[in-house]
């Protein structure tokens, strides 16, 4: 068992976990964060960029893919929504959280790749989006634009998890993308 998985006082089993407090929305959400947290390790030490999983929850069985990006925007949403939380899943989103710290910190090189090559893939995708749109029929790229323009915002929020220093390259790339294709 890893050491995630130690830190959440549990293997795989479903039935391990306490149970959730919260609305259902919000106890999805958790428990996607939850499984994504136990399986940091196993996610930085391969070489799979988009990891698949799959969690039971009271909405039904979902399977989100897992990068270091959807489990911060999993963390986030849930942070933002704490107050609707119940106190037993607001520990378990603090035992997320320490997962996500202690992960960065054991493992800082493979985190710094992981978050470059997601932001290369968001980053491709965007491009693609960008140069159809402009080259093609115009008005099918436009009604596609509310589902493409999330590879945008992923690839903004991975700059951020990145910072500065280790990113100054792909800040260049982004800038350079948005400048090049004249989106504001």
């Amino acid at each position: 068992m890893s050491w995630l998985k130690k830190l959440f006082g549990q293997d795989d089993d479903a039935e391990s976990r306490p149970a959730t407090d919260s609305p259902p929305e919000l106890a999805a959400k958790l428990l996607e964060a939850e499984k994504m947290a136990t399986q940091l390790e196993d996610y930085l030490l391969s070489d799979k960029l988009f990891w698949q999983i799959s969690v039971d929850t009271p909405l039904g069985t979902r399977q989100p893919k897992m990068t270091l990006g959807s489990l911060y925007e999993r963390i986030q949403f849930l942070e933002e929504h704490k107050a609707e939380l119940g106190p037993n899943d607001r520990a378990r989103l603090e035992k997320i959280r320490h997962a996500w710290e202690e992960a960065r910190k054991h493992f800082p090189e493979q985190w710094q790749e992981k978050l470059r090559r997601e932001f290369k893939s968001y980053m491709h995708n965007w491009k693609y989006f960008l140069e159809q749109r402009s080259s093609l029929d115009p008005q099918r790229w436009a009604q596609e634009y509310k589902f493409e323009v999330r590879n945008r915002e992923r690839a903004r929020l991975v700059l951020q998890l990145l910072g500065p220093e280790a990113a100054a390259d792909l800040i260049k790339e982004y800038e350079t993308i948005e400048k090049t294709l004249d989106v504001q």
